[in-house]
């Protein structure tokens, strides 16, 4: 690792230092996730206004009055308490408290680097707790969920169901920024004590009492002693607030952590005791399920396997453990062993907090431009599982995710932790009945490897007509949520049970639109967002919100688009590779071979229509290239304006073509650059300003690309 990185690790968090140092974050270990690359990436922003004296913590004044506590009561009065109240509900002024909510916990952040280490503490409890109540609040909204479909199905009814799902879709958004902001508060804290022992441990004792995932994710980190050749290093935590540390972490619930917890336990200098509290609560979060045989390479890796954990443990000389210890020890060593032969033991699998079971349903939301395209949105949701046992070609039982992607011509399965990397935020929903788990997930078993078939109409009525019969090597036919209703079906149960709320396309010219790309929604249609108002499901886990600014960029642009389809006339414009592959789906209906070759490249059904799929293709290829465009620009103007423009040679070294990328990006944010040199802008700002202006970017690009470059 560079002394220049080593120089921004050291100065930005002596715990990431720590790592660099003792080469666990080295590029070519397992433990150098995305979480913590992604960590990096901030820190080291971070690191250049600290360099550049753009942000010095100073003594910094109280407000006079403070708007936060006032704001965030009224955010909380206005969220209805019944779903019949949500007809005639404000969401507007739900919006204008939650930015306020936001704004005020930034500007305590940033007030509390500038008090003492002891104000500082308790500021970082306090929005800790302003935090868990938006949680709460969203949790009794989501609670709500159940209530509407005993309302009279008329369009009040409707209205209603719109503005709860604006109402949830503001919580779990202010819930994910409240705790990115959350993120630099803590870490800050941890820099700040991170030489004071008392302090430190006081800090310690704050998050363990707020069960905090933020301090899980910053002082995790902290597990590692700084070895000795390092200068300056902070004192190592002591082992009872290691262990007291690993108990933050279980706390949190979060999955994710085991990575930090197996980098942890396989380090060679953790002492015996901690390194089985570690392995103990890797079991307690999940001990992540081996690969599946034949697993694609592009799935995430686990962390750490039972055979691994199991080989690092039975290294540990008993005599430095205590009597309990060791015989915890030798229950661990069991369990392992039989996980190792024959994968789960039982019906369940760990996922933090919570376990998932055969059956269980599986939301997942995404930027997608899918989300307004019914007369139920904003929806919350944009694909679907089903969660499933499998036993594998190595006889080993594995809890996966069995799902049905736009592209593709078998039915997958994933391991259910590796497949939930593909989201910022999911739910699981269950049906109390377990003989109703036991039969959905059967029959999602069952699918697995079987020939499918994406239906660009979202009709169900094919779903229906296999219902009951053999399902072994039956073609899926079908759509993300059509494969749930095809699960739900073999119950015996009404349809209303699992799919209370009808849906249709969106008003205005959707539906003509719509027809354009060669897609239609089918009567009778389902989406990923309907299974949340099943009275009879049961919410059993769901992930912490997550804010990322660049899919804030995405979301923003799919959205406009989805809104022009409902207000303007779409106008296809395809470039000539586009052309030329409808002109060739054409020619391949009197043409089996050319469908075949098309079908393949694509990697779709020979069965589907190429037709439509090429004009779909069309547009979408264009509208992700624009989303995903601006929000690669966004992250590459971030970087242009806080590092500035690299060298030809040295540690920052770049070739003329990215010089002269940035350059471009300099030029182009001229007034920010300045603001930034200036110390007039500080790093919430410039991200607030970049997002602005990249999600305004990519409208205009979607409104002159499809809409004849009108609002």
């Amino acid at each position: 690792m560079s002394t220049a990185v080593i120089k921004i690790l050291r100065c930005a968090s002596p715990w990431l230092f720590v790592l660099a140092a003792t080469g666990l974050m080295a590029p070519s270990t397992a433990w150098a996730q995305p979480r913590v690359q992604r960590l990096l990436q901030r820190l080291e922003q971070k690191q250049q206004f600290q360099q550049q004296q753009q942000y010095k913590p100073q003594e910094t004044a109280l407000p006079e009055i403070d708007g936060l506590d006032p704001w965030l009561r009224r955010l909380h009065e206005l969220v209805p308490q019944s779903a019949a109240y949500y007809a005639s509900f404000d969401h507007e002024g739900l919006v204008t408290a939650a930015s306020a909510v936001e704004a005020w916990v930034a500007q305590w952040v940033q007030i509390a680097a500038g008090r003492t280490i002891d104000e500082q503490i308790g500021i970082v409890g306090r929005l800790h707790d302003v935090k868990s109540s938006i949680d709460r609040q969203l949790d009794n909204v989501l609670a709500l969920r159940v209530e509407f479909s005993a309302l009279v199905a008329d369009q009040q009814r409707h209205e209603a169901l719109r503005r709860y799902l604006q109402t949830a879709n503001t919580l779990i958004d202010l819930s994910g920024r409240l705790r990115f902001l959350l993120v630099d508060g803590v870490e800050d804290a941890a820099f700040r004590t991170a030489q004071q022992p008392i302090f430190r441990g006081r800090l310690i004792d704050l998050l363990a009492e707020k069960q905090s995932s933020v301090g899980a994710q910053e002082m995790s980190m902290a597990l590692f002693d700084p070895p000795a050749s390092v200068p300056d290093a902070p004192p190592p935590l002591t082992p009872p607030e290691k262990f007291e540390l690993i108990k933050i972490i279980v706390a949190s619930g979060n999955f994710e952590f085991v990575d930090d917890l197996a980098s942890f336990l396989l380090n060679t200098k953790t002492p015996p005791p901690l390194a089985l509290a570690a392995a103990q609560a890797i079991r307690e979060l999940g001990l992540p399920q081996d690969p599946r045989p034949g697993q694609a390479e592009s799935l995430p890796k686990p962390a750490i396997t039972a055979q691994q954990m199991r080989d690092h443990l039975q290294q540990i000389d008993p005599t430095r453990l205590s009597l309990s210890e060791r015989a915890r020890l030798d229950e661990l060593l069991g369990w392992l062993a039989n996980r190792i032969k024959h994968g789960l033991n039982g019906d369940s699998f760990r996922l933090g907090s919570f376990r998932v079971r055969p059956g269980d349903w599986l939301l997942m939301r995404n930027p997608s431009p899918y989300n307004l395209f019914t007369d139920l949105s904003p929806g919350l949701f944009t694909h679907v599982g089903v969660v499933a046992l499998e036993a594998g070609s190595d006889g080993k039982q594995r809890m996966v995710i069995v799902d049905l992607p736009e592209r593709g011509t078998t039915m997958p399965a994933t391991n259910v932790e590796a497949f939930l990397d593909r989201t910022l935020h999911y739910v699981f929903l269950r049906h109390p009945d377990s003989a109703v788990g036991q039969t959905m997930g059967e029959t999602a078993t069952a699918f697995i490897g079987n020939p499918t078939e994406f239906d660009l109409n979202f009709r169900t009525d094919r779903v229906a007509a296999i219902k009951g019969k053999s399902l072994r090597g039956e073609k899926i036919h079908t759509y993300c949520a059509g494969f749930l209703l095809l699960c739900s079906q073999e119950t015996g149960r009404p349809r209303e049970t699992f799919f209370p709320i009808t849906e249709t396309t969106a008003a205005g010219q959707t539906k003509s639109n719509l027809a354009k790309l060669g897609l239609s929604l089918g009567e009778g249609f389902i989406s990923p967002t309907g299974a949340l108002f099943a009275p009879q499901l049961e919410l059993v886990g769901r992930s912490e919100p997550m804010y990322d600014p660049g899919r804030e960029v995405e979301e923003a642009i799919f959205d406009h688009f989805a809104g022009c389809m409902e207000h303007n006339e779409l106008q296809p414009s395809p470039n000539a590779f586009q052309s030329l592959r409808l002109k060739m789906a054409e020619a391949s209906k009197n043409n089996p071979l050319l469908a075949k070759a098309l079908a393949a490249s694509a990697s779709v059904s020979e069965d589907m229509d190429l037709v439509s799929a090429a004009k779909a293709a069309a547009v979408v290829e264009t509208l992700d290239e624009i989303a995903y465009g601006a929000s690669g620009e966004f992250l590459r103007a971030r970087e242009a304006i806080v590092e500035g423009i690299p060298t030809e040679v040295g540690e920052r070294s770049a070739s003329a073509t990215q010089r002269e990328a940035t350059v471009q990006l300099r030029n182009r944010h001229a007034d920010l650059v300045a603001r930034w040199e200036n110390r007039q802008l500080s790093p919430r700002r410039l991200r607030i300003e970049l997002v602005k202006y990249y999600i305004e970017r990519g409208k205009t690009q979607i409104d002159e690309r499809f809409f004849g470059g009108d609002r």
